[in-house]
């Protein structure tokens, strides 16, 4: 064990205890061993085609990489304190078993680009689970849509009833919004799959490396088109982290609407007990706590971008030691959404929803509202004027304590819509809107056929 770090050759006495803590990043780059020891494995082939390793020393550093990364698994690997991170100290335990072969593996290249490569391989992993799992949450709605495609409910704005739709086109709204998401995720992956890795420190090496080759072995896109771009930029994870954000943004809003459908008010729906928690001191409750803690997870993210964003603005080109703070926000952002898309996923599984309070909440008449203005409108009334007279004879009705169900024929014929009762009625109104994307059985049946394209896609 020592307290010289790798790079101490220059210095004359090891850093401050606190600057050294200050520094320290294990706990947060661990996760990076697997990608450490990839990266790695590459850069010593790299050095082998540069003939500057021998077959022999090619496999031994391999083979040494290999039983660092088991001993960092299995918990075997002894840490040193002088270890600042996790790629300090897997080049150590190398080095340390094999001596002055083991001390030609960093030839050539950086921590700078190294640990950029590591990330990116990190990131590339976790953005591809997250969507994987946002993607089945998105599956997850589309089949709850499926079963109530000819369900109505109140569809409203500004949280009030405003006009019927059905339970399947409002989570078709849902499942495009994510679907949207996994969009995000697709384009942002081509600018991620690039390898920084021969980049060095900032302006690559004399040692004729190949880093094409190398991004190819590490099943990357392509190699860096500018070697201090490399190593220098971060917008990789700022636009990871900025895609979480917008897609736990739809995932708060699913769990906004799952709140409002299981309050006891309504009683439109019940959460699952797999999916609710207990009150430690009221017997009878019965929390939607996965829903309210999705809710709250979309700060969380939000704070990850903003955290990234604001460390980040204003940094000169090259590698600065301010980036050592990139890690923990990009990895908690998409870890946190794809544990959030998991949860909501098997809370609109086994959502119990009460179709029949929703279409008795249909018997609202003021639902149908704009169906008696846009009739006047098919008859020649321009909207605003039709607008009008509605409105004024709802007031006229509310002023009386009555509803557009207390009209009868006469009432009705005398403001110019005799089959007005007609009107007050869900499945009419909403088989009336056959425009694509509405909510009429075709239209939604449509709109699950390409929900399924594109979640299969």
């Amino acid at each position: 064990m020592t307290d010289r770090p790798l790079w101490s050759g220059r210095f004359a006495m090891p850093p401050a205890r606190e600057a050294q803590a200050l520094g320290h990043s294990l706990d947060a780059d661990r996760v990076l061993a697997d990608e450490d020891v990839r990266a790695g494995t590459a850069h010593v082939e790299a050095l082998r085609e540069a003939s500057l390793l021998t077959d022999d020393e090619a496999r031994q550093l391999t083979d040494a990489l290999a039983t660092v990364r088991d001993a960092i698994a299995e918990g075997t690997f002894a840490f040193d304190p002088a270890d600042e991170d996790i790629h300090s100290a897997i080049e150590r335990g190398v080095t340390g078993s094999l001596g002055d072969v083991g001390a030609k593996l960093h030839a050539g290249r950086s921590r700078n680009d190294l640990v950029a490569t590591d990330v990116r391989l990190h990131l590339l992993a976790l953005a591809a689970s997250a969507a994987d799992d946002v993607r089945e949450v998105a599956r997850a709605i589309v089949a709850r849509a499926r079963e109530h495609v000819d369900d109505p409910m109140p569809g409203s704005t500004h949280v009030r009833p405003a006009q019927p739709i059905t339970v399947g086109h409002h989570l078709c709204a849902h499942a495009w919004a994510l679907a949207r998401d996994l969009g995000r995720f697709a384009d942002w992956r081509p600018r991620a799959s690039v390898s920084p890795l021969g980049a060095g420190a900032l302006a690559t090496s004399t040692l004729g490396l190949d880093p094409v080759a190398t991004a190819a072995q590490l099943g990357f896109d392509r190699a860096f088109d500018n070697s201090l771009d490399a190593v220098s930029d971060r917008d990789v994870l700022q636009e990871a982290v900025a895609v979480a954000s917008i897609c736990a943004t739809h995932l708060s809003r699913l769990a906004a609407d799952l709140l409002r459908w299981t309050d006891p008010a309504l009683g439109w729906a019940l959460l699952d007990e797999a999916y609710s928690t207990g009150s430690s001191m009221m017997p009878q409750k019965r929390n939607p706590d996965t829903a309210e803690l999705a809710r709250g997870k979309a700060a969380r993210i939000a704070g990850d971008f903003v955290t990234l964003a604001a460390m980040l603005q204003g940094l000169p080109l090259g590698y600065q030691r301010d980036l050592q703070e990139d890690k923990e926000p990009a990895f908690d952002a998409l870890e946190t959404v794809g544990l959030t898309a998991r949860a909501l996923a098997g809370a609109v599984a086994t959502l119990r929803i009460d179709t029949a309070a929703m279409r008795a909440a249909c018997a609202d008449p003021g639902l149908y509202a704009t169906d008696v203005a846009e009739t006047l409108v098919k008859q020649g009334v321009p909207f605003r004027e039709a607008h009008r007279r509605t409105g004024e004879l709802l007031k006229t009705l509310a002023d009386r304590g009555l509803t557009l169900a207390d009209l009868d024929h006469v009432g009705w014929k005398a403001f110019g819509v005799p089959d007005g009762a007609a009107l007050l009625d869900p499945d009419r109104s909403i088989a009336a809107r056959t425009a694509a994307g509405g909510p009429a059985r075709a239209s939604v049946e449509a709109q699950l056929t390409a929900l399924d394209a594109l979640l299969d896609a």
